[in-house]
């Protein structure tokens, strides 16, 4: 899931906004604990160039970009793309053996869209977003001893009471549920998606009662697509 969060608002007052054009392919990295590297493309999709800066942190939004505890680093940090052109990024690990090996880690890269200064609009009030986007960087030991596909399917979900459901996940990896549902597929009782992390059990309230034999679950698989799996469901009584 892509988080974006509009930074450096220059307002003066008027009715000229212009929003950076930089995205990346894909909404989630997966690192494996035995690659060198891996690359992240970024394209300009704008008809003007465009600077973008490349960090990564461990969840916090406000953290600083050259904070000395993440264990990568990026190349380039910082790059400016020529319109409809693209940027390979390189991940290079840099301590991950310090890392945990019996489960996935999760760090978050970050791109700042800094749009150009436009001399069209140099004697025009005007105001300037640069945008700032995040996706989920995991970092996945190799030798897990469960495939994602299995970890999908090994959730649990118990009621606690009428509105109340404690979610288990027994495997190694971090999994985004989007949607539950009971079999009927009549209603969401999700307010917002939820991220579990390795062998955490969650208790979440819902937005109703659900009564149904069995619990339809959406989440995000490793490409960010969203897949659907069903999981028996003891009723509350």
């Amino acid at each position: 899931m892509i988080h974006r969060t509009l930074l450096s608002i220059y307002i003066y007052t008027i009715s000229s906004l212009t929003l950076a054009g930089i995205t990346i392919d894909g909404t989630r990295i997966i690192f494996p604990s035995n690659a060198k590297s891996t690359n992240v493309q970024l394209r300009n999709t704008f008809n003007t160039p465009a600077l973008a800066q490349v960090w990564i942190d461990n969840g916090d939004i406000n953290e600083i970009p050259n904070n000395t505890e993440i264990p990568f680093i990026l190349s380039p940090s910082l790059t400016r793309i020529e319109p409809q052109k693209g940027q390979i990024i390189r991940i290079i690990p840099l301590q991950t053996s310090t890392l945990p090996q019996d489960r996935e880690s999760l760090y978050w890269f970050n791109l700042l869209d800094i749009p150009p200064e436009n001399n069209q609009f140099e004697k025009v009030n005007k105001i300037d977003f640069t945008v700032r986007t995040r996706i989920k960087l995991f970092y996945r030991p190799t030798k897990l001893k469960i495939q994602p596909m299995a970890a999908y399917e090994a959730l649990l979900f118990s009621p606690i009471t009428n509105k109340q459901i404690e979610i288990n996940n027994p495997s190694p990896y971090y999994i985004t549920i989007t949607q539950i549902q009971g079999t009927n597929k009549k209603q969401d009782i999700l307010d917002d998606s939820i991220i579990l992390k390795p062998y955490e059990k969650k208790l979440i309230t819902t937005k109703h009662h659900l009564d149904s034999p069995q619990i339809v679950y959406t989440l995000i698989n490793d490409i960010g697509v969203p897949q659907e799996f069903i999981s028996k469901y003891p009723t509350y009584k």
